[in-house]
């Protein structure tokens, strides 16, 4: 009983805190931060060097692996007669789309942030004609990065709605 009753707090406050942090920097910190130009950038930098982004990559893995233990204890050992249920196809729609969101968060975004990180501290060292080159690279790379956060975003959302749901389908 003590098990599951931390697996249930590490599942559902590590989703909280990755969710939210992932849909708070994609829909609010983000555009705020392009919207700051150059000075956005110092902040997504603090923000890289204090290791936020790898937290909730660390908290995405904690919040899956303890959710699927859940699945496997509540499904008595992923018995596939259980997954056809409403409320099996509801937590697994919602697994599913947090295991998409996870990868497209560490595979995509985490190297894109590293190389808009970069091409940031490149920019803001480099002289004049160099850094409008530079520039021009931090804009497609931020381009890139806000287009994995949409995506991911998006399939955290749905996560999130479906395990939400699950019980009512």
């Amino acid at each position: 009983m003590a098990a599951l009753i931390v697996l249930r707090i590490v599942h559902i406050a590590g989703g909280v805190f990755w969710a939210g942090g992932a849909l708070f920097m994609n829909f609010v910190v983000g555009p705020a931060l392009g919207a700051a130009g150059p000075e956005g950038s110092k902040v997504m930098m603090t923000l890289h060097k204090r290791r936020y982004f790898d937290v909730l990559v660390v908290t995405a893995l904690l919040t899956i692996l303890s959710g699927l233990d859940l699945l496997r204890r509540d499904s008595s050992g992923f018995s596939a007669a259980w997954f056809r249920t409403p409320f099996g196809t509801g937590l697994s729609t919602g697994m599913l789309a947090a295991i998409i969101a996870f990868l497209v968060g560490a595979f995509l975004m985490r190297p894109a942030l590293s190389r808009l990180a970069a091409l940031a501290g490149q920019a803001a060292g480099a002289p004049p004609a160099a850094g409008d080159a530079l520039m021009v690279q931090v804009t497609a790379a931020r381009d890139r990065l806000i287009a994995f956060g949409k995506v991911g975003s998006l399939f955290l959302i749905i996560a999130v709605l479906a395990m939400a749901s699950a019980r009512y389908w």
